[in-house]
C-alpha cells in the first residue's frame, strides 16, 4: 500500500500538551497511575480517556446511564492536572489497570477506551484476557504509525518517535499552545468543547505527554490481539479527512489493524470527528448501549466503596 502522509495529522494529538508543570509528590506517597471516580451500581464499566484528557470527557456518557452501571472513570497520571509518574508510562498503567480490577473484585468489566485510552484497553485485555468481559474502542488503533505508513514496524518507527519526543520536549509554551489549537481544530468541531480540551492540555505535564506519544509510537499491539477473547467493538472516525482521503481508504486501514482480533467488529462513523462521544452523543450512546446490553455480564457482588 502506498504511503499515506495525509494521516500524519493524527500525530497532532501529541501537541495537546500545555505549559503546566507537575508539583513533586510526597516522598512517602508515590504518585498514583490514575485517579478514579466511581458511581452507580450494577455491571462494571471502566472508562479510560485519551491523551491529555480528563475523565470528565465521559461525564455525559455516565449521566446517560442514570446509575444503572457501576462506572469507573479514570484520569491518567500526568494528564489534566494529575501528578505524573516515572516512565515507562503505558506498561505501568496497563499493570495498574489489571491490579485495579483484581483489587476491587470486578467481574468481567467492559473497558471503554478513547484514543490512547483505547490502546491501553487493548493492552490490558491482551495482558489479562481472563479479567475483561468486553472492549469498546473509540477511534483508536493498536499501532498508530501504521496508519501513516502501513509497512511500519516498531523498530522502523523508533527514530521518528524519538525525534518527535525530542521536538515536543523542546517546544516553547507558544509552540505548544499553537500545536494544541491546530490539533483541536481537526478533531473537535464544537468551539466550547475545544476550550475544555485546551484547558486539560494546559494542565497536563508536557513530559508525560511526550513520553506517552513516544511509547504509543513504538508499541505495536497487533501481534498481541490474538490473545484477546472478549467481544470488541471499534468505532472509528474518518470525517476529519473528508475531501482529502476516501472513506474506503481510512476504513481499510482500520480494518487491517484489527485483522488479528477475531472478535472485533469495526464500524466507521460518518459524521463525528475524533471525540465521537462529544460529536454525536445520541448516536454514541445508542451504539454503546447496544454493546453493553449484548455483552456486559450481570454483576452479582458486594459493592464496597
Amino acid at each position: 500500500m502506498r504511503r499515506a502522509p495525509f494521516l500524519a495529522t493524527l500525530i497532532a494529538l501529541a501537541l495537546f500538551s500545555g505549559c503546566a508543570t507537575t508539583a513533586p509528590s510526597s516522598a512517602s506517597a508515590p504518585p498514583a497511575p490514575f485517579l478514579v471516580k466511581r458511581s452507580g451500581q450494577g455491571r462494571p464499566v471502566l472508562f479510560i480517556p485519551g491523551l491529555a484528557s480528563a475523565g470528565t470527557v465521559w461525564d455525559d456518557t455516565v449521566t446517560h446511564f442514570q446509575g444503572q452501571y457501576d462506572c469507573h472513570v479514570f484520569t491518567l497520571a500526568g494528564f489534566a492536572g494529575q501528578p505524573s509518574i516515572p516512565a515507562p508510562f503505558m506498561p505501568t498503567v496497563r499493570r495498574a489497570l489489571a491490579d485495579y480490577i483484581r483489587a476491587h473484585g470486578l467481574q468481567k468489566p467492559i473497558i471503554v477506551g478513547h484514543s490512547l485510552g483505547g490502546v491501553l484497553a487493548l493492552g490490558l485485555t491482551a495482558d489479562a484476557p481472563e479479567l475483561v468481559g468486553g472492549v469498546f474502542i473509540v477511534d483508536s488503533v493498536p499501532f498508530l504509525p501504521a496508519l501513516m505508513y502501513p509497512g511500519a514496524t516498531a523498530e522502523s518507527a523508533r527514530p521518528f518517535a524519538e525525534q518527535t519526543r525530542t521536538q515536543l520536549r523542546m517546544q516553547t509554551v507558544e509552540q505548544r499552545n499553537q500545536g494544541s489549537r491546530h490539533a483541536l481544530s481537526i478533531y473537535i468541531s464544537d468551539e466550547a468543547h475545544r476550550e475544555v480540551a485546551a484547558r486539560w492540555g494546559a494542565d497536563s505535564d508536557p513530559e508525560t505527554v511526550a513520553q506517552a506519544v513516544y511509547e504509543m509510537s513504538v508499541t505495536d499491539l497487533r501481534p498481541e490481539l490474538s490473545r484477546i477473547t472478549a467481544p470488541t467493538f471499534v468505532l472509528g472516525s474518518w470525517v476529519a479527512f473528508q475531501g482529502r482521503v476516501p472513506r474506503e481508504t481510512v476504513e481499510a486501514l482500520y480494518r487491517g489493524q484489527y485483522q488479528n482480533l477475531s472478535t472485533a467488529r469495526v464500524v466507521m462513523h460518518d459524521t463525528a470527528r475524533h471525540f465521537i462521544m462529544w460529536e454525536d452523543p445520541e448516536g454514541f450512546f445508542s451504539t454503546l448501549d447496544g454493546f453493553l446490553k449484548a455483552h456486559a455480564p450481570v454483576a452479582r457482588m458486594e459493592f464496597q466503596r
